[in-house]
C-alpha cells in the first residue's frame, strides 16, 4: 500500500460582484492556509478547508455614517465563521441603504483568525426627505419604518442611488400593514431656480380632502381672514407641499403689506376627521408672525449711472413709514424704469434686509447690477404707405447710437402719432383710427435696440 502524501500550501481567492445601479465593482480578497491530502484507494474523501473566525472589523472613509451603525447594518458579528460569500452578502446589505457611493473590502486570515477591512466612500450630497400626505402616521412613525430598512436614516438621503427606492418600499409596506389604500409615489422636487432640493414621497389613490382649516398664532391678520383667503386649500385634497406653497404665495403677502416682513408658516399638520359634511382631514398651520417693522433707509452698492439720491427718489420709501413689503417690491419696478430711461434695460437688484429688532426698524441693502447700457439701433414702421411711414419716421427724435430711453416709445405713440394723424387729415389723407403696436429687440452683442412700429387701421 502506498503511503499517503500530505501537501501544505497557501491559496488566494478573489470574488467580484457588480452592482448595476451604481456601476460598482466590489472586490474582495481572501488569503488563508489550506491543507490538501491525497489518499490511496479506499481512503476517506478529501475534506474542505475550515473557514476562519472573524475577530476584527476595520472601516475607513466614514464621515456621517457611524462606525458602530455601519457594522450593525452589515450584519456581521465577531466570532462568526467568515468567507467571501458572507462578505458579499454584507456588502449588498450596506449598499442597499443608499448611503454609500463606493465600497470595497479585504479579508485576511492567519491561524484561523480573520480581519476584514472595509474601504468606503459615502454619498456626499444629501437631500431632505419630505412626507407629503401620509396623514395616518406621524413623521416619527414614518422615520421609524424607514429605519427598519436603513438603520442610519437621519431624515435625509443621497441625491442619487438606491436609497429612494428603499424608502418607497418601506413606506409601501407600512401602508399595506395598516390596510391603507394607495401607492407610494416618489418625486424629486426643487424650486424653479434649482435650490432647496427635496425627496418628496406621497400617497396616490388614498388622499383625503381638507375638511377644516385653522391658523394658530394669527393676530396681526385675523384667522378668519386667513381662512377666507384659503379657498384653494379647502377645495383640494390634502398635500403638505401644496398647502405650504399656497400659504407662501397667497397669505404671506397679507403680512408683508403690514410690515411683518419675517412672518412665516410652520409645517402643516393634518389629522383624520369625519363629520356629517366631510370625511377627510383637519389641517392646522401655525403662524409665526414675528414683529412689524418701519422703514429706516435704503443703502445702494455698485450703482454708477444713477446716484443713491436718484435711486431713493425712484424707490419712494419714506423714513418711519410701515415697511410695506409689497410696496417695496412694487417700487423696485420704478427703479427699473429709471434705469431704463438711461439705457440700462436689464438691471438686477439683490435685497438684503437688515433688521433692528430693538427699534423695530429695517434697512434694505441693495446690491445693484446695472448691466450694459444700450443705444438706439434701427426703426422699422409697418402698415403705412411709404409717404406716411417717412412722415412718421421724421418725428422720431431718438437717433441711432444715442443712449436708448425705454420710456420713449410710449411717449412717441402718445404724443407724436396723434400729431401725425392731424397733419395727415389737414393734407387730405384719410388715415382713420390708428392702432400702434410696438416691439423692441435687444442685440446684446452690439448693445443696441431695434424698434418696430406696426400700424393697424
Amino acid at each position: 500500500m502506498k503511503a499517503s502524501l500530505l501537501r501544505c500550501g497557501s491559496a488566494k481567492l478573489t470574488a467580484r460582484t457588480t452592482h448595476t445601479k451604481l456601476s460598482l465593482i466590489l472586490i474582495s480578497s481572501l488569503t488563508f492556509t489550506i491543507s490538501f491530502a491525497a489518499f490511496a484507494p479506499g481512503a476517506r474523501a478529501r475534506q474542505a478547508p475550515e473557514k476562519p473566525r472573524l475577530v476584527k472589523i476595520e472601516v475607513t472613509g466614514l464621515e456621517r455614517y457611524g462606525r458602530e451603525q455601519f457594522i450593525a447594518d452589515s450584519g456581521l458579528q465577531l466570532g462568526q465563521l467568515i468567507d467571501v460569500e458572507a462578505l458579499d452578502a454584507a456588502s449588498e446589505r450596506l449598499m442597499s441603504g443608499g448611503l454609500l457611493k463606493n465600497l470595497s473590502y479585504k479579508l485576511t486570515a492567519k491561524k484561523n483568525e480573520a480581519v476584514v477591512t472595509f474601504v468606503t466612500e459615502e454619498a456626499k450630497s444629501r437631500v431632505p426627505v419630505v412626507f407629503d400626505n401620509f396623514v395616518w402616521f406621524t413623521d416619527d412613525e414614518l422615520k421609524a419604518a424607514i429605519r427598519e430598512r436603513i438603520p442610519a436614516f437621519d431624515g435625509t438621503a443621497p441625491d442619487a442611488g438606491g436609497a429612494t427606492d428603499t424608502i418607497a418600499k418601506a413606506l409601501g409596506d407600512l401602508l399595506r400593514g395598516k390596510n391603507i389604500p394607495g401607492q407610494v409615489e416618489y418625486t424629486p422636487s426643487a424650486e424653479l431656480s434649482g435650490r432647496n432640493p427635496e425627496h418628496l414621497f406621497a400617497v396616490k389613490g388614498g388622499s383625503l380632502n381638507v375638511c377644516a382649516l385653522s391658523y394658530p398664532g394669527a393676530r396681526a391678520v385675523p384667522e378668519q381672514t386667513l381662512v377666507q383667503k384659503s379657498v384653494g386649500i379647502l377645495s383640494n385634497e390634502f398635500s403638505r407641499k401644496f398647502v405650504s406653497a399656497y400659504a407662501e404665495g397667497n397669505l404671506i403677502p397679507l403680512y408683508h403689506e403690514r410690515g411683518y416682513l419675517r412672518a412665516g408658516f410652520l409645517t402643516p399638520q393634518a389629522k383624520l376627521q369625519t363629520t356629517p359634511d366631510c370625511t377627510g382631514v383637519a389641517v392646522t398651520i401655525e403662524v409665526d408672525e414675528g414683529m412689524a417693522y418701519v422703514w429706516e433707509k435704503a443703502e445702494w452698492a455698485d450703482n454708477q449711472t444713477l446716484s443713491a439720491q436718484e435711486l431713493d427718489a425712484a424707490l419712494g420709501m419714506k423714513r418711519d413709514e410701515i415697511a410695506n413689503g409689497l410696496k417695496i417690491a412694487g417700487n423696485l419696478d420704478a427703479v427699473r424704469k429709471a434705469y431704463g430711461r438711461k439705457g440700462h434695460l436689464t438691471p438686477t437688484f439683490t435685497a438684503a434686509p437688515d433688521f433692528d429688532d430693538a427699534k423695530r426698524r429695517v434697512t434694505y441693502r441693495f446690491k445693484v447690477g446695472e448691466g450694459p447700457q444700450y443705444r438706439m439701433g434701427t426703426l422699422m414702421i409697418n402698415g403705412l404707405s411709404e409717404r406716411d411711414a417717412n412722415d412718421l419716421r421724421v418725428r422720431w427724435s431718438l437717433q441711432s447710437r444715442e443712449v436708448y430711453d425705454a420710456s420713449y416709445v410710449d411717449e412717441f405713440v402718445r404724443k407724436s402719432v396723434p400729431e401725425f394723424v392731424k397733419d395727415a387729415l389737414r393734407d387730405g389723407r384719410k388715415l382713420g383710427a390708428l392702432k400702434i403696436e410696438n416691439s423692441v429687440r435687444l442685440n446684446p452683442e452690439k448693445q443696441t435696440v431695434d424698434v418696430t412700429l406696426t400700424v393697424k387701421q
